[in-house]
């Protein structure tokens, strides 16, 4: 199986290469793209459904579309020790925001794995929307792009659902609040958030969220939108291309950054490693038009 993953990677690195390598020759300034992916991997504890089998899918799919930043939520500690020997161990992954701050808990369930061959991790912090609460963090990282010094900040999180609305009201205000801070920190650098947000594009927290954070939603900035359909099906069911009713999982893009692609990913067992699935979003800077305030 790990020869599997191995092989899946090879061939993710060169399919992810061709369209960027393209699109360098066409346009210089705005060097080669980032792919960024959310991918909520259900916790084991959660949905009493074993890590075991479902690891080796996840690493497949990680490896087949090799995002140089991967989001990842209900990444519990169960997750952490199957996923370091197939992807961290064989050096294919780095990860970032690992460690919570919740009392008795050791990992961090919205974490990221990144590609160290293409990325350098510049700095990392895990901060609460509900102190205590292990699995309702925003985790910020900077990263810097190898080959030419570009630094970004990512986030990735998981608020509480809205069968929970007292909860998912408090989460996503402390989001907000969360995000304007760190806008003020790193002024200057490309924003991405990525996550499962519990938060469908009908609801009204979604604009509001995308207006006081000063975020776009990469699927409808997308030069090529691939698939755009619900990310959230129901363990064990086929999802259905033809639904968007349940757009939870998001990727959001700041001032300065642009989206070539975008692609709700199906197939590949997908079913069988999660009830959400994984969304990618090929993103390139444009200069002069970061946040700068």
């Amino acid at each position: 199986m790990k020869k599997r993953i191995l092989y899946a990677c090879l061939l993710g690195i060169i399919v992810m290469l061709a369209p960027a390598l393209c699109a360098a020759e066409s346009d210089d300034t705005l060097g080669p793209d980032l792919r960024i992916m959310s991918f909520n991997i259900m916790h084991p504890d959660w949905s009493r459904v074993p890590v075991k089998g479902r690891d080796e899918i996840v690493s497949e799919i990680l490896c087949s579309y090799h995002p140089d930043v991967a989001a990842i939520q209900e990444a519990g500690a169960k997750w952490h020790k199957a996923l370091k020997p197939l992807l961290v161990d064989t050096g294919l992954y780095a990860q970032a925001c690992r460690q919570c701050n919740a009392e008795g808990f050791i990992y961090c369930c919205t974490t990221f794995l990144y590609d160290p061959h293409t990325l350098r991790l510049v700095e990392e912090n895990v901060l609460d929307l509900d102190p205590g609460d292990a699995a309702r963090v925003l985790s910020a990282a900077v990263f810097e792009r190898i080959s030419d010094g570009a630094r970004f900040v990512v986030t990735n999180t998981h608020p509480a659902p809205r069968e929970q609305p007292e909860d998912h009201r408090r989460n996503m205000a402390g989001l907000t609040a969360l995000i304007s801070d760190l806008r003020t920190r790193y002024a200057g650098l490309p924003l991405i958030m990525a996550g499962d947000f519990n938060t469908p594009e009908q609801d009204g927290y979604y604009p509001e969220l995308m207006e006081k954070a000063g975020v776009r939603d990469a699927k409808y900035e997308a030069d090529t939108l691939v698939r755009g359909c619900s990310t959230f099906f129901g363990w064990g069911s086929a999802p259905d291309p033809g639904s968007a009713d349940l757009c939870v999982d998001h990727i959001f893009v700041g001032p300065g950054v642009g989206v070539r692609r975008f692609e709700a990913v199906l197939g590949r067992d997908i079913e069988r490693a999660s009830d959400h699935i994984p969304i990618i979003a090929d993103i390139y800077f444009i200069p002069d038009q970061t946040d700068g305030r």
